[in-house]
């Protein structure tokens, strides 16, 4: 391991070159992401285009549904609010990525302790675990959504049995070890959440023409429920975790400041924009997940098998950082799967595990708590990583006292948040308000 030692903020750090903790695949466990960024080869207008594919993905379809449990003027105020901080949070983690380098858990390494890494390394476990959970309890409504229409309302079974049909492709392509074999994944599935926003966008535009302005009992502001709006916008900036691979991708890694603030700023008014037009032709019959509300015509069903199809193969991008720390967490690094059938197979297990476990989840939480699950998912393992602990390591390096009062402010708004959210999304699914059923393909 080669270091250097770096002073900054009358403190030295160690900067390291290389990690521990190394995967079969020669990477590292907290070094991996949810796509391969090759080294130092970028031009910032590629970064660029990285990062608003890791942030314009599949969790923009779940705003709609959050502002009306925000109310439309209360949403779109929280959520230009919530992404601004957001800009705010993540250059403080690219100011103390710039000065450590290496990976989110070797940041929290060096300026903190080992215990920080693995606190990083749980947060990560859990948000992008509790990501692939909420795709699936999709992917499982749509796709019953689908087969309701196409056979005549005569499905063989409930739409959440679907969720285990899907490990059938999920787990094979979470056995891959080296994540740039299957980027052509990556970019299906890409095109696809492309083609499907671009629909969601023109059937919200059409049902507003149609019905001749807002959709109905609209909302303003709603001060019971606006807690849930706010977890799931920051579930929506589910690419927390492709910050730092960016950064270390880059050509000129100085220049990504500017790209980040870019690229929030194209982030905020897209999530702005969808959710406010969602919530705008669908009114209180808007679901958890937009793709829901699309008419049942042959369009609507090619957008809703188009998008399911994407999520199957975003999963196994979404997995690839828990599958590597707990892989490297249980196994030693001499226990390669190329020495040794009982090796791999015994970590092909492992992997298959961690979507089971996903699936089990989103089985248990059914299409009916979507909406929830998804801001109790951004609560409890985005809010830390968006907020807390980009202030607590700017902290360690920050030379003002001014500085360091901005960064005090932003842990303790992370931990303030995350728990009024967390508060208010346990009380909703202890006491359930009854809410508009989506129009049914099937009726009674």
């Amino acid at each position: 391991m080669q270091e250097k030692t770096e002073t900054y903020g009358g403190e030295s750090f160690v900067k390291e070159s290389s990690q521990i903790h190394h995967c079969e695949d020669g990477s590292t466990a907290d070094e991996v992401s949810v796509e391969h960024v090759p080294e130092g080869t970028s031009s910032p207008g590629k970064a660029l285009f990285m990062l608003l594919k890791a942030f314009i993905g599949t969790g923009v379809i779940f705003l709609p549904g959050s502002f009306a449990s925000g109310g439309l003027i209360l949403s779109i105020v929280l959520m230009v609010t919530i992404g601004v901080i957001c800009m705010f949070s993540f250059q403080r983690l690219v100011q103390a990525q710039r000065l450590v380098g290496g990976s989110y858990g070797n940041v929290a390494e060096v300026l903190v302790n080992k215990w920080a890494r693995y606190l990083i390394n749980f947060f990560l476990c859990v948000s992008q675990m509790g990501f692939v959970a909420s795709y699936m309890i999709f992917i499982s409504e749509n796709v019953g959504i689908v087969v309701d229409t196409l056979s005549n309302c005569n499905a063989p079974f409930a739409a959440h049995f679907y969720i285990w049909i899907f490990l059938i492709i999920i787990i094979p392509l979470c056995w891959v070890r080296k994540i740039g074999r299957i980027g052509w994944c990556a970019i299906i599935a890409d095109v696809f959440i492309l083609f499907g926003l671009v629909c969601v966008i023109y059937f919200s535009s059409a049902q507003i023409s149609h019905q001749g302005g807002m959709g109905p009992n609209i909302t303003m502001v709603n001060a019971q429920t606006f807690a849930l709006m706010l977890g799931t916008a920051v579930f929506s900036f589910e690419g927390i975790g492709m910050v730092v691979p960016i950064i270390t991708g880059m050509r000129e890694p100085e220049k990504f400041k500017h790209v980040l603030n870019i690229g929030m700023v194209i982030c905020i008014v897209v999530f702005t924009g969808v959710g406010a037009l969602g919530y705008v032709a669908y009114g209180n019959t808007i679901q958890a997940s937009i793709v829901s509300n699309l008419p049942r015509q042959p369009l609507s069903i090619v957008v809703q098998l188009l998008y399911s199809v994407a999520m199957i193969l975003t999963s196994p991008f979404m997995l690839y950082p828990p599958l590597t720390i707990i892989e490297s967490a249980i196994f030693k690094p001499h226990h390669r799967g190329k020495i040794s059938l009982k090796w791999k197979w015994l970590k092909n297990l492992v992997r298959t595990i961690i979507p089971v476990v996903c699936a089990a989840i989103s089985f248990g939480v059914g299409p009916d708590g979507l909406n929830k699950f998804v801001a109790l998912v951004g609560s409890v393992g985005s809010m830390p990583l968006c907020f807390v602990f980009p202030g607590w390591f700017h902290y360690k390096i920050s030379k003002s006292k001014t500085q360091k009062a901005m960064d005090i402010v932003l842990i303790l708004f992370g931990i303030a948040i995350a728990i009024y959210t967390m508060y208010v999304n346990i009380d909703s699914w202890v006491h359930p308000t009854p809410s508009t059923p989506a129009p049914s393909t099937c009726p009674a």
